[in-house]
């Protein structure tokens, strides 16, 4: 697979399974700024390991893998909080989490996600581009784009909902 398609699969496997991994963050008792801050850095590290990945694996599992240490390595920063979970709960939530995978990752979905992406206006795709395939922080390409960290949040969920309904479209009924 060359390099610019391993880079499109990363993006479509990333946008299928994004609200899943939020979601597992967001039930380790995180709240909502600890969550993005969490899954962006889960984004990141998954960009910047995608080339140990094995196509074909499970790409939640492996998500879910990087999401718990992040979300362990934000515990023990924040340590002093009472209201942060403890690793074995952090555990018996992601093995729950795996139970729950649906087909999000079928070969139908994909193909409607991908053909979403591609209907996206141009500045939405390059948000899209900068926010998961980019290194830096929601705050640095907030900067970048003269926007705050909120405004950029409120704009990447507005495009996330816009593919959800895309996608949801175009797929045949449960």
């Amino acid at each position: 697979m060359s390099h610019s398609n391993t880079d499109k699969l990363f993006v479509k496997l990333l946008a299928t399974n994004e609200r899943h991994i939020r979601s597992f963050v967001r039930s380790t008792g995180m709240d909502w700024n600890a969550t993005e801050e969490i899954s962006q850095a889960v984004a990141v590290i998954m960009w910047r390991k995608w080339d140990k990945f094995e196509v074909g694996s499970d790409f939640m599992k492996w998500a879910r893998g990087i999401a718990r240490f992040e979300v362990l390595k934000y515990r023990r920063k924040m340590s002093r909080d009472r209201l942060v979970f403890n690793e074995d709960l952090i555990d018996l939530l992601a093995e729950s989490s795996e139970e729950l995978e649906g087909e999000l990752s079928s070969k139908d979905y994909t193909e409607a996600l991908q053909l979403c992406i591609d209907r996206l206006p141009q500045r939405s795709r390059q948000l899209i581009h900068l926010v998961y395939q980019g290194e830096k922080t929601i705050k640095q390409i907030a900067e970048e784009i003269g926007k705050s960290a909120t405004s950029l949040y409120k704009m990447i969920d507005r495009i996330r909902k816009k593919l959800k309904s895309c996608v949801e479209a175009r797929l045949p009924p449960a």
